[in-house]
């Protein structure tokens, strides 16, 4: 496990005497170049439309006789903005010759004085400048025009939710396609959701084709509105919307939903909880998204009647134990393009033709995101000796060995399809179960080592000439383009696998084939490297989050990196700062609870093992003390179930460059904080004998 601590904010000694001699200038330079002021403010609404009409405000009728319909306050706001400017960029031209005449003066005491004195009333001009600006903000705000005015709810953006105990996504919301803020999104793609517990399809959906089944669609499907059962579109439950932009109010909109969609949905089982259930549900909606003029933004939002399928807790609403909003929304941007482009395969594990050890997981990794319909799931037997998935799409053989117990799952934004084995074999540094594949455990078998052949079958193409698939016949991507398994842009369609898994190594199935040994790798993994490193300090809002390890690893346990705030968002608002008499200040635009959202986006070499894994993540706050805490907990694994115990690590501070990139931790206790016997855990890249909660406390920034 290891802990490690990052900055945002303005409470460094060296930092702030920098900021200071350049304060004047910068100010002077924004009150002249800055942003206007804004008309409206953010709050943590949800889909609220502005409450201030047109009509409120007299502008449709401006509209109405070809007038400028912009607020009157606006225009005036921004008149005495544009006044301030100038008077600021006099002060700094005043400020600029001064400093010249100091420069140039050669011990002349005159000119020097001179210099003098044009500082020191430029400075009271400026002081002037300051507190005129400080009066009119007052009023604008008052006035219900500035930002954090008190008047004005307008529409959430997804940097202004409150996503506290809303998924990875904070814990209940897993992972989603499109991402949060994706723009290009083609046209024809589908909207798929995973949640961390499984849901009830009843509310959702309608049983449009009448096969007494929830979420399916009859086979061959010729119409996606009769023969696919139907998505019940309500803000209750869900909800897929145009955003439009109004023509009334500057910066209003309206959320016009989609005519329709089908839901498809099949059951796999966690490989963390080992549960069956329906995790995913793949949302087709029944016209193109957007249109091919102008990219089109849209919003999807997740209500609280969904339910939870645990009939022991009488299948509660999925955000019921929510401490922020009892929804979830996103936001995505369509470009003008559909996607006709195949998807292919770029790594697996284990290799093709590589012998690896039996407590091994199976990956396949793709270039994009994939349908998941389909791809999940656990083995059954045919009459013909094989091991497929249900649907057919995933075929496998051994020689020697029984049918692998466990679950293909689709993880890390769809790209990788990992199997993970649910026969116990052993037990890991920190305590865990290790699980392993079949070996050599068949009736008469007498091996040590065993082959396994692995196919992945594409989807039936509708043609000779493009990729476009048959629904769920095969591997398809979010858009339905059928499988390229050799990756050579030819459409060369194989069909369905009949009798031999020979007659599936032909385009544009995937195939491959690797030996398991009965033997297990119970070499733990350690961080290598960690990006922002510990106590970096003045990380950009959009700063890259990551951490590579030197192992091949699991992409399950991703999901439970956790990312802590410092100052929390709660701490945030109640008290975001001390006055001298130790009492709380709070924000003076208001509080908005933004718990930072994340997700993890896993990436491999296939020349070496190393594994990276980079959080996407919201906005790290600027202009504010504030730190974030990544936690990696000994439930990570690499892909053979080994734990990140001991919790090896970057030290503190050891070599970083202009990137804020850690040193490498090579096990040398120069560059890495080890295990010795002694110690427990790496706290923010220092050896320690507390406990994680005792190091995650002593990492948290005071409220000063």
């Amino acid at each position: 496990m290891l802990q490690w601590m990052s900055k945002t904010g303005n409470n460094y000694k060296k930092a702030a005497a920098m900021a200071g001699l350049c304060f004047a200038a910068v100010f002077c330079l924004y009150l002249a170049f800055g942003q206007p002021i804004s008309v409206l403010a953010q709050t943590g609404s949800s889909t609220a439309v502005n409450t201030i009409t047109a009509n409120d405000l007299g502008l449709s009728y401006a509209a109405d006789t070809g007038l400028a319909s912009t607020d009157i306050r606006s225009i005036i706001a921004n008149i005495i903005r544009v006044a301030l400017g100038l008077l600021g960029i006099v002060v700094l031209v005043l400020m600029i010759y001064a400093g010249f005449l100091w420069m140039t003066a050669a011990g002349n005491e005159e000119q020097i004085e001179k210099a003098k004195k044009i500082l020191k009333n430029a400075v009271i001009g400026l002081a002037i400048i300051l507190m005129a600006y400080a009066i009119v903000a007052f009023v604008i705000k008052m006035l219900g025009i500035g930002e954090g005015a008190g008047s004005g709810e307008v529409v959430a953006t997804s940097d202004t939710q409150n996503l506290s105990g809303s998924g990875a996504l904070g814990r209940i919301i897993k992972d989603h396609y499109p991402a949060r803020g994706q723009r290009d999104v083609p046209r024809n793609t589908k909207i798929v959701v995973t949640f961390f517990h499984p849901i009830q399809l009843e509310s959702l959906v309608t049983d449009t084709n009448g096969n007494g089944i929830l979420g399916d669609c009859l086979s061959p499907v010729n119409n996606w509105s009769i023969d696919c059962d139907q998505l019940n579109l309500s803000n209750d439950y869900i909800n897929i919307s145009q955003i439009v932009p109004t023509t009334t109010v500057s910066g209003t909109v309206s959320y016009v939903p989609i005519s329709g969609a089908a839901l498809i949905a099949t059951e796999t089982v966690d490989p963390t909880t080992q549960v069956a259930g329906i995790y995913t549900i793949a949302i087709r909606p029944l016209d193109y998204l957007g249109n091919e003029i102008t990219d089109t933004q849209y919003q999807v939002h997740l209500g609280n009647n969904i339910k939870r399928d645990d009939p022991d807790l009488g299948n509660p609403a999925i955000f019921s134990n929510s401490q922020g909003s009892k929804y979830y929304e996103w936001m995505f941007t369509c470009g003008t393009e559909l996607d006709l482009t195949p998807p292919h395969v770029t790594d697996v594990f284990p290799g093709d033709g590589v012998t690896e050890y039996k407590n091994s997981v199976v990956q396949i990794n793709f270039n994009e995101a994939m349908d998941p319909i389909g791809l999940q799931g656990v083995f059954a037997t045919d009459s013909n000796g094989y091991y497929y998935l249900k649907n057919g799409f995933i075929y496998m053989k051994n020689d020697e060995s029984t049918m692998p117990l466990g679950a293909f799952n689709l993880v890390n934004s769809y790209r990788t399809l990992e199997f993970t084995p649910s026969t116990p074999c052993g037990v890991n540094a920190c305590g865990g179960t290790v699980y392993c594949m079949p070996v050599c455990d068949a009736e008469g078998a007498s091996c040590s080592v065993d082959d396994y052949e692995f196919l992945v079958k594409a989807a039936v193409t509708i043609s000779d000439s493009s990729f476009e698939s048959q629904p769920f016949t095969g591997a398809a991507d979010m858009c339905g383009n059928a499988l390229d398994g050799d990756d050579d842009g030819t459409v060369e369609n194989a069909g369905a696998i009949s009798t031999s898994l020979s007659e599936g190594e032909n385009p544009n199935n995937y195939w491959w084939n690797f030996k398991l040994k009965d033997e297990m790798d119970l070499v733990p993994p350690i961080v290598s490297q960690v990006v922002p490193g510990p106590e970096a300090s003045w990380i950009d809002a959009e700063q890259e989050m990551a951490m590579w390890f030197d192992k091949r690893m699991r992409v399950e346990p991703m999901y439970y990196i956790d990312l802590q705030e410092s100052p929390t968002p709660q701490e945030r608002c109640d008290c975001y700062s001390r006055d001298g008499s130790n009492n709380c200040v709070k924000l003076s635009s208001g509080c908005i609870l933004d718990l930072i959202w994340k997700v993890p986006f896993v990436t491999f070499n296939s020349n070496a093992p190393i594994t990276k894994t980079k959080l996407n993540h919201g906005l790290f706050l600027q202009g504010l003390p504030q730190g974030y805490i990544p936690y990696i907990s000994s439930g990570v694994e690499d892909a053979h179930f080994n734990c990140l115990y001991p919790g090896q690590g970057p030290l503190e501070g050891a070599d970083y460059n202009t990137d804020k990139l850690s040193g490498y931790c090579d096990k040398n206790p120069d560059n890495c904080c080890i295990q010795d016997g002694t110690q427990v855990l790496c706290c923010n890249g220092v050896p320690a004998l507390n406990n994680d909660a005792t190091c995650i406390d002593s990492l948290k920034m005071p409220i000063e």
